[in-house]
């Protein structure tokens, strides 16, 4: 392979650095037991099955919670240097503040960057994403209810409108099984659909409460814009995939994966799923 490519373009294929490929040649050889070799293997089946998008302290948690594995972080972020893997890593979302006054209906934020909620179906947060794919624009609306980090709402289309807006609502609460949202408060930020006069209306209708971010601030939706960054890099990797067809096919299935499979640290490594069923036998 060497001949036919150069070493920065095997190391960008494979997830490594050029400098780390030369370090690794110059490491002296040390004997691997046997203990090393079952732990690269439990370490490579996690880091194959979600897409290399697990680093060193979430496969070392997801293997103790999830196959009652032990081993330390350091030992797995070790060997996976040795092995040469490594986690890819989520770019750093730059905003700029809009200063133009928004119209339509404005609510108060009352989250205020709270974003715990200690039972099912209190706090709820929504946002709209956009994926360009051979110069296409499609969108994505999703819905988290913030106790256990789980996409309960999920619908992909060429608009981003009311008419999304409202499916993803009712699809989260078929997912939970409500007849109203009384007990829940819904926080977005001040796109056009959350200042709508249907949003209003449907508001009263399902009687939630509405929250919204200050103008421009991302930051006060951080949960959702935190989920739509790990969609923007893990699903690719996940689901590679060559026609707009297959686009809004497996857009769901990446939410599914997300609320099924993929633990998180907030959880005990966990999945969302999980962690909803494990709180409900204990309540």
């Amino acid at each position: 392979m060497r001949k036919e490519y150069t070493v920065r373009q095997l190391a960008k294929a494979f997830g490594v650095s050029p400098s780390g490929y030369y370090a690794y040649l110059k490491r002296p050889k040390r004997v691997l037991t046997e203990r090393d070799w079952k732990d690269k293997k439990m370490i490579q089946k996690l880091y194959n099955e979600t897409g290399g998008t697990y680093g060193a302290k979430r496969i070392a948690g997801t293997l103790k919670e999830q196959e009652k594995y032990v081993i330390n972080h350091k030992r797995v972020a070790r060997l996976m240097d040795e092995m040469c893997i490594k986690a890819k890593v989520r770019k750093k979302k730059t905003t700029q503040e809009k200063k133009q006054v928004a119209a339509g209906y404005i609510y108060p934020n009352l989250l205020k960057r709270d974003f715990n909620a200690f039972f099912p179906n209190h706090k709820w947060a929504m946002d709209v994403t956009e994926i360009t794919f051979d110069d296409t624009k499609i969108y994505v609306s999703t819905l988290i209810d913030l106790f256990n980090r789980e996409p309960i709402g999920f619908q992909v289309g060429y608009h981003s409108d009311i008419t999304m807006m409202e499916a993803t609502i009712r699809q989260a609460m078929e997912e939970r099984q409500l007849k109203d949202l009384s007990q829940v408060t819904i926080h977005t930020d001040q796109g056009n659909v959350y200042r709508s006069y249907r949003y209003r209306q449907l508001s009263r209708e399902l009687k939630f409460t509405p929250s919204m971010s200050r103008k421009g601030n991302c930051y006060d939706n951080a949960l959702v814009e935190c989920f739509f960054s790990h969609l923007k890099v893990e699903f690719p990797l996940l689901f590679p995939v060559s026609t707009i067809k297959q686009l809004l096919e497996d857009l769901p299935k990446y939410a599914l994966f997300f609320a099924k499979k993929r633990s998180q640290k907030r959880l005990g490594y966990l999945s969302p799923s999980s962690f909803l069923t494990t709180y409900c036998k204990g309540a």
